[in-house]
């Protein structure tokens, strides 16, 4: 039997090229299997009443009542108690407490990679220069989460610390 130059190498290149397709699409996805977004802002405050940078996870409706003892709170719940828990869960993303105005936090994208829900914010700060309320404020930003797909939780963006969580 006579050896053919080239086939097994080519060969060799169909299955890396197939293999590598077939991991990519398992690692790194950027919506649920049924086309709905991974990640979808709900509200955002500048008064959340978290004083510490951080992010608090809810996976049931029961949960949200503990954010009404939250100090100095302007977060409307009625939006957080009309999602649906069986398709969503909730991410509030706290910047922390802050000395003046001009602060605020918003969603900027989402991806599932290798078993962690990865979010990216962007992060508004007031310039150097700029006139703000001399007030301190708390802002936060709420997102519903796909509640499948995912172990952990990390959330990103310029100018804050990366959070992250096991669920």
């Amino acid at each position: 039997m006579k050896k053919l130059p080239g086939r097994p190498a080519t060969r060799y290149l169909s299955v890396l090229v197939t293999a590598g397709l077939l991991v990519g699409c398992a690692v790194n996805r950027s919506e649920t299997p049924d086309g709905a977004p991974l990640a979808r802002q709900l509200t955002q405050s500048d008064h959340c009443g978290l004083t510490a940078p951080g992010l608090v996870y809810l996976d049931d409706a029961e949960q949200i009542d503990r954010l009404s003892g939250l100090p100095t709170r302007n977060l409307p719940l009625d939006t957080l108690k009309a999602v649906d828990f069986e398709r969503e869960h909730l991410v509030l993303v706290s910047l922390g407490q802050k000395p003046t105005g001009g602060y605020g936090v918003t969603l900027d994208q989402s991806a599932i990679r290798e078993g962690t829900l990865e979010l990216t914010v962007n992060v508004r700060q007031p310039a150097a220069d700029a006139m703000v309320a001399q007030v301190l404020t708390t802002p936060c930003a709420v997102i519903a989460v796909a509640p499948d797909g995912w172990d952990d939780l990390s959330i990103s963006g310029t100018g804050m610390k990366t959070l992250t969580r096991e669920r």
